[in-house]
């Protein structure tokens, strides 16, 4: 992975806005974890990142700068695939990833007229340059709910392609309004309702986490 690709990483755990920890880093690159250290060093180096110890990686002014073309190409990849070429949504961002090695400003530019400038990519995350980069808490997460009568709407889903494969076998969407009926004590794996057909399913911690929700207002719950 070159280094550009790893601030997209670094970018998608949220390193905008705060900072990354190297195991989770380490998780989504399939690396270890002293590969991590390694890179998130040579990066800082480059002014890239601000790498503190025990504290994780957080993307510098120019690490942000040099990475959002990356994002922003990548996106729109996403949506063309799967709005025009009819690519089954768990299979756009791998194959996103192979297209988008190198941002081209041209391509970018081409893309964005053709799609309509559009604000967020098919899992909801936003665009750079199209609509402003939000700050998201973790208070957010699924994964950070609690059993109650309350209704959650999905907003997003990590940018994560283990994630994705697993999204194509079960019946979770983007839009989704969900109840949470029991939470394990054991391995904090979620019972949830989908109102939107009705079914009941289990979903472990790190499908839950990488998941983010908010409140759904009286109006906007299904019937």
């Amino acid at each position: 992975m070159n280094d550009l690709n790893f601030l997209r990483l670094i970018f998608e755990l949220g390193g905008s806005f705060q900072n990354v920890n190297n195991i989770d880093l380490a998780v989504k690159a399939n690396v270890s974890k002293a590969s991590i250290s390694d890179r998130t060093q040579h990066l800082s180096k480059l002014g890239l990142v601000k790498y503190t110890k025990y504290y994780g990686t957080k993307l510098t002014k120019k690490g942000l700068n040099t990475v959002i073309p990356l994002i922003q190409q990548h996106s729109l990849l996403e949506i063309w695939l799967l709005d025009k070429l009819n690519i089954p949504l768990g299979q756009v961002y791998e194959k996103a990833s192979q297209l988008c090695e190198n941002p081209d400003p041209l391509v970018i530019d081409r893309l964005n007229i053709y799609l309509d400038y559009p604000k967020t990519c098919p899992h909801g995350n936003i665009i750079p340059i199209n609509c402003p980069i939000p700050e998201f808490s973790d208070s957010s997460l699924l994964s950070k709910q609690v059993t109650s009568d309350r209704y959650w709407k999905i907003i997003n889903f990590a940018e994560d392609n283990y994630l994705f494969q697993i999204l194509s076998n079960i019946d979770i969407q983007l839009g989704d309004q969900i109840q949470i009926l029991n939470i394990n004590d054991y391995d904090h794996s979620m019972v949830v309702l989908n109102l939107r057909n009705n079914i009941k399913q289990i979903l472990p911690k790190n499908i839950t986490k990488m998941i983010r929700v908010d409140k759904v207002t009286a109006m906007e719950k299904s019937v």
